[in-house]
Parts: structure tokens; sequence; C-alpha cells
């Protein structure tokens, strides 16, 4: 059984269907994320999901997934997480330091 979201197939999907330029990154670190974000795009990434409450030490990489869509002039990742428990977990800003330890270094980025 697969479980979760199957990256190529996703991707060429939204070429076909929709003319949306995705590229799969199977090894993604956040660096990379950095640059992408810096070059005008947005990342699907896998993250655990407990990043919603990053304060507390990630239990695990991967599993989930956030849209990252920039980063601030403070150089802190911003990102959209569907599953936040509150306002302020579903449209998120974290340091990158933060934000590793729940990235499982692999996603998607999008125009």
């Amino acid at each position: 059984m697969i479980r979760g979201m199957v990256y190529a197939p996703f991707a060429e999907y939204a070429r076909a269907e929709h003319g949306v330029d995705a590229e799969v990154h199977r090894d993604l670190t956040v660096g990379e994320i950095v640059e992408l974000l810096d070059g005008g795009r947005q990342v699907i990434a896998s993250v655990h999901y407990e990043i919603r409450r990053p304060h507390r030490p990630a239990p695990g990489r991967g599993g989930h997934l956030v849209l990252l869509t920039r980063r601030t002039a403070e150089g802190l990742l911003h990102f959209h997480n569907p599953s936040g428990i509150d306002a302020d977990t579903r449209t998120a800003e974290l340091p990158t330091d933060r934000f590793e330890p729940f990235f499982a270094g692999r996603g998607v980025s999008l125009p």
C-alpha cells in the first residue's frame, strides 16, 4: 500500500493538467529551500506533523506536507500548515534551524 503523496506522479499531473512547472526534489536541504524561495519558487515540503508545536522537540521527520511560500526579511521561513492548531500555526514562520529537525529532506517546488 502506498501512503502519502508520491511526488513524481503529482509533478507530472501538475505539469500536464495545469501547466505548472513542478519539480521533484528527492534530496533537499533547508539551504536549498531558501535558494528556491529566494528564486521565486514555492516548496511543498515533507515535515513531521508536530511542526505545529515548534517549541517542542521534533519527534521525527516527514509524513506531513506544508507549503513554504517565502522567506521573510528577517530570514524566517513562511509556510502554510493545514493541520495547524490555531491561526498562528496554520500560517507560520520559523527560523531555518527550528524548521530543519522536522524536515524530511524532500519535496516539490512550484513557480
